[in-house]
């Protein structure tokens, strides 16, 4: 599968985001950046975990400073995922295996060029994200809070847990 998602690779080169030129490796994010005026603009391509034909888009603006930054004074990011169906779980990731009911039935062959070619004609719907921030009808979006970490040698951020049984 990550031959066939490579050919996302040329198209985010294209406009104007950095990383590497091929998708290698055993590793599952791949993460591109993009400077604009004020900020970096970073979208990751995330393969499925188990080597499944499976892949989304994951993506967040973050300072020019970078999430370091963010995590240490505190803050919020709010982060983008491009699927073809909106939920969780990965039956709404792009997949290129067929549906259970279909390799019971005989269907052995895959799709990749679909699920990749899918992904493709729904890249604009990024490129509106990064000016709007909200979600569309492939875009779930949810904020990630990070409470800060600068606290002067404190521990003033850490939560106590609370709903622990405590054993007597």
């Amino acid at each position: 599968m990550s031959s066939e998602v490579e050919e996302l690779v040329p198209l985010l080169l294209a406009a104007g985001f950095e990383g590497p030129r091929k998708i290698t490796g055993n590793s599952l994010l791949h993460e591109y950046r993009r400077r604009i005026p004020g900020a970096v603009q970073v979208l990751s391509i995330q393969l499925e975990r188990n080597q499944l034909p499976r892949f989304l888009l994951v993506f967040h603006i973050e300072p020019p400073e970078g999430l370091a930054r963010v995590i240490a004074d505190g803050g919020t990011v709010l982060t983008g995922c491009l699927k073809p169906k909106t939920g969780a779980g990965l039956k709404n990731w792009f997949r290129a295996d067929r549906p259970w009911w279909q390799t019971a039935l005989g269907r052995t062959d895959t799709l990749e060029r679909e699920a990749v070619r899918l992904c493709v004609a729904l890249l604009p719907e990024i490129e509106a994200w990064w000016s709007s921030q909200k979600p569309s009808p492939h875009i779930d979006c949810w904020p990630v809070e990070y409470p800060g970490t600068d606290t002067g040698g404190h521990l003033g951020t850490a939560r106590k847990r609370t709903n622990q049984r405590t054993r007597p």
